[in-house]
């Protein structure tokens, strides 16, 4: 695991001042060693966070051996070893992947990638063609970010380090604003920086001087029309194989440990194999949301250690930590819990694997049975729409309560939503503000600028790739390209990489999402419970009182904090000049804050998300 910079172009006065600066920006990626590459046109810069092959022979950027493609690389290819048989005659220098990939790519180019089993991003140049290719992996575990103008390309593996080459200016995207107050994460391929994009996963560029090309080499929604992903009766052999794919390593591998199944699973299978391992689990002292007991004690009856810390509620100094790594705003509430988290496992360990992916590919979340009970109203229940309007009539009636994702909170997502057609519905559970919601809380200048853009629409491009598919796996297979790649991954990279960690997810081998996503929607779970399917496979593997608990989820008590020792700083933010010149209208936001604290309706994330916005603001914008 690594960070990666440099850029294509002859605009920069000093290229090595820069991609040097470019790399310091992102040092907390890997400080083990840095690296540089100029030959103009081309710079590249490397961090390095060594775990195959600890010696400087590994370090980047890395040479072919024939000398004419150079490499920067962050992730991992696990099947390193298997793919040198391919590289006939060749006798490696180094016993790390960097090298066998930097050979493959030399003799197949692009060809190469089909055959890769990890997570990636990485840029290798062409020294002959005085080309540059980038890659990201299938499901997007590895970011990258780029930029260009038709004369300059600028990449880095985080936003922030783009931002140092002194030909781009940080500006607001105000439509990627637009679409982080309707999701909370800013989705598709833009950023919050104009300008700045995020190539999408499983797709690689081709730049040169002259022109950028981007190919698309693994798309699901394909892969499974064109009958590539085939369903496998072996899926716990899948996931063992995956799991000892991810536990190849010159350092020691931890794993993170909750109450939950997947990372249950994940550890039970991988302590078979590493008898070494070691657990990390988060708790929280508010105790419909503390899974820590009943995970120290599976790790005791695996036999292996526990490391636990209690996240408490934080103050405004965590939160413009966290926002500091965090380039773009993101009100995913579970960052924070496990940013600390992060922090634990990196005093000990270097490399953790993560339960990460196991929801997507088995239907383990609550919208999943929402989508299911939505679309059976909506296609066959007479006054469908009537039933809702009478639902929503009842919850208003109803205080609100302060749970874990709250049941009134839920209901009313449900009733509100229910009557759209099934993709918009499902758009629509995790939506935080409204178009018309949005359009009064934003400046009039603002609005005008977005010029009629709608967050659906871009979600809607994505079902439209996919609408060949039954409804419930379009929904999975759109989940998975935004909320995944987004949400999910952004924020597991970036508060990793803020400690100096690598995290690996078994569950996004590439080949358990084929065969996963290979299998109706409607056998993975019931309405009453989810991950039936799962569960029973994982019968052998799990015991019973883990295989019965129900998904928790690792949210935080935000709505809880927002009436608490937060309530003064999320006030104070609110009236903060520069956060007025976006939001003018206070007096709208504190209606939606007055609602909450008495108890008329749960508005704690989407209060969150206008906090954590204010937070970026302030970390970013002064920049």
């Amino acid at each position: 695991m690594c960070g990666i910079c440099g850029f294509l172009g002859n605009s920069a006065e000093e290229p090595f001042a820069v991609v040097k600066g470019m790399a310091a920006s992102i040092r907390h990626r890997g400080a083990e060693a840095d690296g540089f590459f100029l030959e103009r046109p081309v710079a590249l810069g490397h961090q390095r966070l060594s775990i195959l092959d600890l010696a400087a022979r590994a370090d980047q950027p890395f040479k072919s051996a024939d000398g004419r493609f150079v490499l920067v690389f962050n992730g991992e290819i696990y099947n390193y070893r298997e793919l040198q048989g391919m590289l006939a005659g060749f006798t490696p220098h180094t016993t790390s992947d960097t090298e066998i990939l930097t050979e493959l790519w030399a003799r197949l180019g692009p060809d190469c990638l089909q055959y890769l089993n990890g997570m990636f991003a990485f840029a290798i140049f062409d020294r002959h063609e005085k080309s540059l290719f980038c890659v990201r992996d299938r499901l997007g575990v590895k970011p990258f970010y780029y930029w260009h103008d038709g004369s300059d390309f600028i990449f880095a593996s985080e936003a922030k380090a783009v931002l140092r080459h002194p030909k781009i200016t940080a500006v607001t995207d105000w439509k990627a604003v637009s679409d982080y107050l309707s999701l909370g994460y800013v989705t598709g391929s833009s950023t919050i920086f104009a300008g700045v994009k995020k190539l999408e996963p499983g797709c690689y560029l081709k730049v040169t001087p002259e022109r950028i090309n981007k190919i698309c080499y693994w798309n699901l929604g394909q892969r499974i029309a064109e009958g590539h992903c085939r369903e496998s009766d072996a899926l716990l052999d899948l996931l063992d194989s995956a799991i000892e794919y991810r536990l190849i390593s010159d350092v020691p591998v931890g794993s993170f440990l909750s109450a939950g199944i997947d990372s249950s699973a994940i550890t039970a299978i991988a302590a078979r194999k590493n008898r070494d391992i070691q657990t990390f689990t988060i708790g929280f002292r508010e105790k419909s949301y503390d899974e820590a007991v009943e995970a120290a004690r599976f790790a005791a009856k695996l036999g292996l250690p526990n490391q636990t810390d209690y996240f408490c509620e934080p103050d405004s100094d965590f939160l413009q930590l966290v926002v500091k790594y965090f380039d773009q705003p993101f009100a995913d509430t579970s960052v924070m819990p496990f940013f600390q988290l992060c922090s634990l496992a990196a005093r000990r360990m270097k490399v953790v694997l993560s339960g990460d992916g196991g929801d997507e590919l088995f239907a383990g979340y609550e919208t999943r049975r929402a989508d299911a009970i939505a679309l059976t109203g909506y296609r066959t229940v007479p006054f469908w729409n009537n039933l809702l309007r009478l639902g929503s009539g009842v919850m208003s009636l109803i205080p609100a309560d302060r749970g874990k994702v709250s049941l009134h909170y839920k209901l009313r997502q449900f009733l509100e939503f229910a009557h759209l057609p099934p993709q918009q519905s499902h758009f629509c559970w995790r939506l935080l503000f409204t178009e018309d919601e949005k359009r009064r809380l934003l400046s009039p200048q603002i609005v005008a600028g977005l010029s009629g853009h709608q967050t659906w629409n871009t979600v809607s491009e994505m079902f439209a790739g996919v609408s060949h598919l039954p409804i419930l796996q379009q929904q999975a297979v759109v989940d998975l390209q935004s909320w995944m790649a987004d949400d999910i991954l952004y924020k597991v990279d970036q508060a990793a990489m803020a400690s100096t960690l690598e995290v690996r997810s078994p569950f996004l081998d590439y080949r358990l999402v084929e065969s996963a996503f290979a299998i109706p929607e409607k056998r993975k779970f019931s309405l009453l419970k989810s991950k039936t399917l799962l569960r029973k496979k994982l019968a052998p593997v799990l015991p019973p009182e883990i295989l019965k608990r129900k998904k928790e989820g690792f949210g935080s008590p935000v709505s809880m904090w927002l009436e608490g020792h937060l309530a003064e700083v999320f006030l104070d933010c609110m009236h903060a000049e520069a956060f007025r010149e976006v939001f003018p209208d206070t007096a709208a936001i504190m209606k939606l804050y007055d609602d909450h604290r008495q108890r008329v309706k749960d508005n704690g994330y989407r209060l969150w998300a206008l906090l954590m916005f204010a937070f970026w603001q302030k970390e970013w914008m002064r920049k």
